[in-house]
């Protein structure tokens, strides 16, 4: 099963076109399903084997269905890969180019295998796409109907519980707060999912509704009286009895580590797994299988050890109060002994002051736990105090004085903000025994799995089993005529002092070649401030910039300004789809690699250079190429597409790894003068019809 398809640029159409691209494949699945149905003697975990002509044919279901629809042998050879994993129960890795369709490629036999099956995305953009509308064109393709559900992580769920905590309150609050919980209340009442997103009107992030939704550290369980009708538990009934479940990286992994959720399981347990935009599954699994404690969060126990004081007349309420009030100030004292200024590193657990104040913390700490123990009995919420507790002692206790080697101790601080963490350096031992080896179908997908053509990377960093089989699908899309790579070699070197200056008067010319329509891609917020005010001084294009406004609405803008340019950073290098003219441009302006400065990554380093390997080799450069080519990505998402990349790093001509990512990225022409650029685009963009 380990075959690849060749890299093409061919446009067929028709039946006799695709069924030779088929054949080049040398994929084809249907005499390997037939054999091993014979061999079992027709006992499948599966209801169906579709035939790929009755969904993906010419005639076949969906082509009566989608307007301008056209046979793509690729969506026929990845439907194939999933059928035959989801019959043999395989883990199965799975690259789709853009524009393969891979997301009905997998749907359709999950679907129809009469298995339960999980689908599990990177990012919301995806979530939305499948269930607004994948799985309603599917239900009126497919013979049989299927139920769907949206599962998100509780913290997008009202808390019943929360809200009536909050009505008490309630004349306590600023007249901005009090509005927003007089609306939630009458949208309270009407509501069945108690999805916040349904509160479209609020701004995302909202003070006030955080304090509104759930929590897992607040959290009853089937003892909150509120339980019968909790959105979170109504909503995780209905996916585990779901045809299929629609929810992401984060949820899929939280069900997996956090056995301990009052709730019990929140996936049903033998589903078929989808694993899409898999690239970005280690980021999650780090964060996820760590453990953080927040400024915010000791703040937040302090305000309920003070509430519990309150209640309780007794000495304990007298200790509880003073250590509340500890537990607050003890824990910033604390930090600015480890981190006196902003900053994101490793905890350094010698410093003789930080052991001090952990020292004192941990006493007020013990206090708390011990007390609220005792009046477990007279006051219903002490036991979860003391849990709480439990685990912020535990924590602290790990980061200052743990023998775990495969976890870094991090400090953080930004601004009024703190944290302390204790994160996996490694997550694949735990994917593979947790997520792999359960004797389920598991696939993973995404346009970027590979580098240089390899799944290696990505392979050892999850954890995926050796042997597991992987097919490799190029994107139908022409690149040799739809998009050309500006590389130019002569610019400076991106730690050069003359390189901001050169990479300025590039990406002006470029923008005033395509009259806008352009992404501008940094790998840092202070380029692309600087960027921004300088492109905003020398044009009269209209800038859009990162942070300036939510990411959503940045988009809109985008989208419907004629002209626009948008310059962002990390959240705008994938999982964001405009096709058509609108974008004709994407600059990047130096190659992705993580900062040295990340202890994370310097974690990762000093591993494999403490094994003797090649830390560059091995991981900066694959985890750099798999960015770059999300970045690519952006630009071409239909078969009218048309566009230039610009990549302003001349480390990718002029160091010997540039090869290696030139080779990752579709194969569009290289070009490295810009007045060959500007020749280019005039002849293939077109300029935009004001809307």
């Amino acid at each position: 099963m380990n075959v690849r398809t060749p890299k093409s640029n061919s446009q067929p159409r028709g039946k006799l076109a695709a069924s030779k691209r088929l054949e080049k494949t040398g994929w084809n699945l249907r005499p390997r399903l037939d054999k091993l149905q014979r061999f079992l003697g027709g006992s499948f975990k599966v209801k169906g084997t579709p035939n790929p002509n009755e969904y993906f044919g010419p005639s076949g279901r969906i082509a009566q269905a989608m307007t301008n629809y056209e046979v793509r042998p690729e969506q026929v050879a990845m439907m194939d890969a999933v059928q035959a994993a989801i019959a043999t129960s395989d883990v199965c890795l799975i690259e789709a180019g853009t524009g393969v369709g891979k997301t009905l490629a997998y749907l359709v036999p999950s679907v129809i295998s009469g298995r339960q099956t999980v689908v599990a995305t990177g990012t919301k953009a995806l979530m939305d796409q499948i269930y607004g509308k994948d799985v309603p064109f599917l239900n009126n393709v497919l013979a049989e109907s299927f139920t769907a559900v949206l599962l998100k992580g509780r913290s997008n769920y009202l808390c019943l519980t929360r809200l009536k905590e909050a009505r008490v309150k309630i004349s306590s609050l600023n007249d901005e707060d009090r509005a927003i919980l007089t609306r939630v209340r009458k949208w309270a009442l009407r509501t069945d999912n108690g999805d916040i997103a349904e509160l479209a009107d609020l701004p995302e992030g909202t003070p006030m509704l955080r304090t509104l939704t759930s929590s897992v550290e607040d959290c009853g369980g089937r003892m909150c009286p509120d339980f019968a009708d909790c959105f979170v538990y109504k909503a995780r009934a209905r996916a585990l009895k779901a045809d299929l479940v629609i929810t992401n990286h984060h949820l899929l992994i939280a069900d997996m580590a956090l056995s301990e959720d009052p709730g019990g399981p929140i996936l049903p347990a033998e589903a078929n797994l989808i694993i899409d935009e898999a690239h970005g599954l280690e980021d999650v699994a780090t964060e996820l299988l760590g453990r953080t404690l927040t400024s915010h969060q000791v703040s937040e126990l302090g305000r309920e050890v003070a509430e519990l004081a309150k209640l309780e007349r007794t000495f304990h309420g007298f200790e509880l109060k003073n250590a509340a009030s500890g537990i607050v100030k003890g824990f910033a004292g604390f930090l600015a002994a480890l981190a006196p200024t902003d900053t994101r590193r490793k905890l350094e657990s010698n410093n003789p002051k930080a052991k001090e104040l952990w020292h004192e913390l941990d006493i007020d700490l013990e206090a708390i736990e011990l007390r609220t123990l005792e009046i477990a009995k007279e006051l219903d919420r002490a036991p979860d105090v003391s849990t709480k507790t439990a685990q912020a002692r535990a924590l602290l206790a790990e980061v200052m004085v743990g023998f775990d080697t495969n976890l870094i101790r991090l400090v953080e601080r930004k601004g009024r903000f703190g944290a302390v963490s204790a994160l996996p350096v490694t997550v694949s031992e735990i994917l593979e025994e947790k997520l792999f080896l359960t004797g389920r179908p598991v696939i993973l997908t995404s346009a970027t799995l590979t580098v240089d053509g390899s799944t290696e990377f990505l392979r050892s960093r999850l954890g995926v089993p050796e042997g597991a089989p992987e097919l490799v699908l190029a994107s139908p899309f022409n690149f040799q005529k739809q998009a050309i790579i500006y590389a130019p070699k002569e610019l400076p070197a991106p730690d050069s002092a003359l390189y901001f200056e050169h990479f300025i008067n590039e990406t002006m010319s470029l923008l005033t070649a395509t009259h806008g329509r352009a992404f501008v891609l940094f790998t840092s917020r202070a380029a692309m401030l600087r960027a921004t005010q300088a492109a905003r001084s020398e044009l009269t294009l209209p800038i859009l910039c990162q942070g300036e406004a939510p990411r959503h609405e940045l988009l809109r803008q985008f989208k419907a300004t004629k002209g626009a340019c948008l310059f962002g950073t990390a959240s705008f290098w994938e999982g964001v789809d405009v096709v058509g003219d609108a974008l004709s441009l994407v600059i990047i302006d130096r190659l992705p690699f993580d900062p040295p400065d990340d202890p994370i990554l310097q974690a990762r380093v000093e591993l494999l250079t403490e094994a003797g390997r090649n830390s560059f080799k091995e991981y900066n450069i694959p985890l750099a190429v798999i960015k770059l080519r999300q970045g690519f990505g952006r630009l071409i998402r239909s078969r009218t597409d048309r566009g230039i990349v610009a990549i302003l790093d001349s480390r990718i001509r002029t160091r010997s790894y540039g090869n290696i990512f030139l080779r990752s990225l579709p194969p569009a022409p290289v070009l490295d003068d810009l007045e060959e650029v500007k020749d280019w685009a005039k002849q293939n963009l077109k300029k935009r019809r004001r809307r």
